[in-house]
């Protein structure tokens, strides 16, 4: 099931997030696509605030993986240099977000996964593309 959400500002990202942050249980892989600059860490770290984590949220561009403690447990890996990390020692240990996944590589486990393709429409706006595939 893939659902299209147009998001105008970040007090509409806030929502959004809010609203997303709701449905998760802590044993998701959320798989965040766009364009450099499309705002896969700015949703992130709405999220992670909707999640209890109080935090900085940085990228992990250059860290590969950043884990934060709230809700529950979250991992926030990024892959755009990185081919070959194994996440399967994370799965089912709390919620992993990854920007720029090779998608495949991440559908294969028991968990609920959400890709979630980020589109710029200008300056502000964004298209929130949302599939969520159950195990």
């Amino acid at each position: 099931m893939t659902n299209k959400f147009v998001i105008k500002n970040l007090e509409e990202l806030n929502k959004f997030s809010e609203k997303f942050a709701k449905r998760l249980k802590g044993n998701e892989i959320i798989l965040l696509k766009g364009d450099l600059g499309a705002g896969k860490t700015t949703f992130t770290k709405y999220l992670l605030k909707h999640l209890n984590i109080d935090d900085d949220v940085v990228s992990p561009t250059f860290t590969i993986m950043n884990s934060y403690q709230g809700k529950f447990d979250i991992y926030h890996i990024d892959m755009y240099r990185v081919d070959n990390f194994d996440i399967s020692d994370l799965v089912d240990k709390g919620l992993i977000i990854i920007e720029w996944p090779k998608e495949e590589k991440f559908l294969n486990y028991k968990v609920p996964v959400y890709i979630i393709r980020i589109d710029v429409l200008d300056n502000e706006s964004r298209i929130f593309e949302v599939q969520e595939i159950s195990p």
